[in-house]
């Protein structure tokens, strides 16, 4: 990685700690954070032809990767984050984003990485609109993103978003009954109740997306190479969850 690498991930790094703020981590900063680290490395295991190119796709990569979930339709109903994206985009300096047509792109593959687009609009539904570097990009990206959500990481990141998701539903009954037993007892505590809800939300995204991704979604050589271990890891994960009840979370 050159200098401008660094100073483009710094640049992304200000912008989505700004857009996410208040978010739960399962979406926010940290995710940005491990799908870039995890592009990187695909990106590196992958055999370069070009050394120019290559500058130029890191930093697409690293841009791509930063921002693709600031403007996540869970996150953002009235479309204002979207807008702050496209204005970011828009303002970037880098030389790699240096054309009019390499903004529009960076936002169609920030689409082509959507796993409910893809299961909705069909597989690789975006070859058609993307050229060859940026279907790279997107491919890289892409299974970062999916490496990010399976595994032992991947489960605890479901488990915060579905804590998350059915407190916010449930006016916050869930955190507050969890907040309860926490000051009982000195640790956080799941009730039968709440313990129940989330495990059957975690299996069933499990069951209609998590366990596809391996097999179904991630397209690189890198990529299943990566995800062989995360796989098995996180069926054995959600074994032991429903054998021995869910991990305490921390708040």
């Amino acid at each position: 990685m050159h200098v401008e690498h660094y100073q483009l991930w710094e640049r992304c790094r200000g912008f989505v700690k700004e857009m996410c703020v208040g978010r739960d981590p399962s979406h926010g900063l940290p995710h940005a954070e491990k799908v870039t680290e995890i592009a990187v490395l695909i990106f590196c295991m992958q055999e370069q032809t070009s050394t120019s190119d290559a500058a130029a796709t890191l930093s697409r990569i690293i841009f791509t990767a930063m921002i693709h979930d600031v403007a996540d339709h869970k996150y953002d109903s009235e479309g204002t984050l979207k807008r702050r994206l496209e204005t970011f985009v828009q303002d970037e300096p880098s030389e790699a984003l240096g054309t009019r047509e390499s903004r529009i792109y960076v936002l169609q593959t920030i689409e082509a990485i959507s796993f409910s687009a893809e299961k909705r609009c069909g597989r690789r539904w975006f070859a058609s609109t993307l050229p060859d570097d940026w279907l790279r990009v997107r491919d890289i990206v892409s299974d970062a993103d999916k490496l990010e959500a399976i595994g032992h990481a991947g489960l605890i990141r479901c488990l915060q978003y579905t804590v998350h998701s059915l407190s916010t539903r449930k006016g916050d009954e869930i955190d507050k009954e969890h907040h309860e037993r926490w000051k009982a007892e000195g640790r956080p505590h799941w009730s039968a109740a709440a313990e129940r809800q989330c495990l059957d939300a975690v299996r069933k995204h499990f069951e209609e997306k998590l366990t596809l991704l391996s097999t179904h979604y991630i397209v690189t050589r890198p990529g299943h190479f990566l995800s062989q271990r995360r796989h098995a890891e996180m069926c054995e994960t959600l074994s032991e969850w429903e054998m021995n009840g869910l991990p305490p979370l921390a708040r």
